[in-house]
């Protein structure tokens, strides 16, 4: 076969849907050793080796995780980021290729219209971002890598960039220097019943399916009414640029205020400079269908009695903040009013319980940051980022007087303190029960403190152990512990 023209994409798209039930067994092999990456993985079958060494070897795609295997009159080989193949009658480089492994893993949405000529490399509508040009080219562009699949995504649940091609994925991890590009587990993730391999969780393809767990801020944000009108998070929470904890829904962003750990929604119209309208006088009526919200010395803007009602049943004004326009009609038979912090969408067409919905704007939020993406990333908030310090009034003291805890939490890449964390604190005591309180949240400088009461009863003499950890800000305990004294001089 032929895999440097058209020839050779209907060749790979005949075989596509086939291949997918076709894995190679995968027995007998030597075991990989890597502190990230783990399983059996096997040698490089003699016919692909130079093939393999061309494109960058097992730094680029990793090790083998098969062995030989045919198909119809095909030879492949899976690596744990790709899947070779080669056509023994065809001679020359055209005999090999690198088979469309996102496309058979489901990866795709659609190009953008608007995609940035502007020194930008931008393949059928994908714009390449810029730190994964370089290994793109040296994959040969398309011949390899294949076209693009999707636009460049940040992944925070595994903290990296990211953008799948037709035959490769390539990313970056939030950690990494600029340009330390890979690829991702392609391989991995299509050899999975056959296959014994396990890369590392920052290179595995996760279903994107799976429900994000972590919903701690929505938690804290109060009396909502049904909050499924927020749509599903798009995010875990992470700590934004300006130090507050964040995360995205579908229809709305979550964030904490600082001091006081309150959980409050960005002003996402705002931020995205959706249409805003000077305030105006009050014109209409409930008897009109609408009622007037005065914004400013009388001033403001008419809104549909059906938005109100929303209004009123998910958080009062507090929660959607103030419009900042008038209705419009956004789409053909949708009827837009955007808020300070969402925009409100009416379709008269739909189910009655339907008619109203907040509009999808949290995920024109992510691609405003991914906009960005070459400055600092936000740190996703785990044990790996986010570090916690203790320290005690008195080493020792006796058990009738009270004790102090100190908290102090903050980033790890850079000390800053972190505002707005809420913890919680365990007491181990000597008969085996346990004394709990809720720290207040820190404050700017990253500071909290408990007073644990005196407790009489304790022996003298006990060492009591006990432990702070985050109220709910990570999938994964982030805690710190610590002990002191109960001594008193007889």
């Amino acid at each position: 076969m032929n895999l440097t023209k058209s020839g050779r994409l209907i060749t790979w798209l005949l075989i596509l849907l086939a291949i997918s039930l076709f894995l190679a067994g995968c027995s007998g092999a030597r075991s990989y050793r890597n502190a990230a990456a783990s399983g059996k993985t096997y040698e490089v079958s003699p016919g692909f080796r130079e093939f393999y060494n061309s494109l960058g070897g097992e730094v680029i795609l990793g090790p083998a995780i098969s062995q030989n295997f045919n198909y119809q009159s095909y030879e492949c080989q899976y690596t744990a980021n790709a899947l070779m193949c080669l056509n023994p009658v065809v001679l020359g480089a055209g005999r090999f290729g690198l088979f469309p492994l996102g496309t058979a893993l489901n990866v795709r949405e659609d190009p953008s219209e608007n995609a940035s000529n502007s020194g930008s490399r931008v393949v059928n509508g994908y714009t390449i971002y810029e730190e994964f040009v370089t290994l793109y080219d040296q994959l040969s562009g398309v011949v390899y890598t294949g076209n693009p699949l999707t636009q460049v995504h940040l992944n925070y649940p595994q903290q990296r960039i990211e953008q799948f091609f037709e035959n490769v994925g390539l990313y970056r991890k939030f950690s990494d220097p600029p340009g330390t590009v890979r690829l991702l587990a392609y391989g991995a993730a299509s050899c999975t019943k056959e296959c014994n391999y396990h890369p590392a969780l920052e290179a595995m393809i996760l279903d994107s399916s799976n429900t994000i767990s972590d919903q701690s801020l929505l938690e804290g944000l109060g009396k909502v009414g049904n909050s499924s009108v927020f749509g599903q998070p798009l995010t875990q929470p992470y700590l934004a640029m300006d130090g507050k904890q964040e995360q995205v829904y579908e229809n709305v962003v979550l964030y904490t205020e600082g001091n006081s750990g309150t959980v409050k929604l960005r002003p996402l119209s705002i931020l995205l400079n959706m249409l805003t309208m000077e305030p105006g006088e009050k014109v209409y009526g409930n008897q009109n269908g609408v009622v007037f919200y005065s914004v400013k010395d009388g001033l403001g803007y008419h809104v549909p009695i059906v938005f109100d009602e929303f209004i009123s049943a998910h958080g009062g004004t507090i929660l959607s903040g103030d419009p900042i326009a008038d209705v419009i009609e956004y789409q053909s038979g949708i009827y837009r009013q955007c808020f300070t912090n969402y925009c409100l969408d009416y379709a008269p067409s739909a189910p009655e319980d339907q008619r109203v919905t907040i509009a999808p704007l949290g995920s024109l939020y992510l691609e405003q940051m991914q906009k960005s993406v070459t400055l600092q990333q936000p740190t996703v908030i785990s044990p790996d980022t986010v570090a916690l310090q203790l320290s005690e009034q008195y080493k020792q003291l006796p058990s009738t007087e009270p004790q102090k805890i100190d908290l102090f939490v903050y980033r790890k890449e850079d000390q800053q303190p972190l505002a707005g964390f809420e913890s919680y604190l365990q007491l181990n005591l000597p008969d085996g029960s346990t004394y709990n309180s809720v720290l207040p949240v820190t404050q700017s400088d990253g500071r909290s403190t408990v007073i644990i009461p005196s407790m009489k009863n304790i022996p003298n003499g006990s060492i009591l152990t006990y432990q702070v950890c985050l109220k709910s800000a990570s999938t994964q305990p982030i805690c710190a512990a610590g002990s002191y004294l109960v001594w008193k001089i007889p």
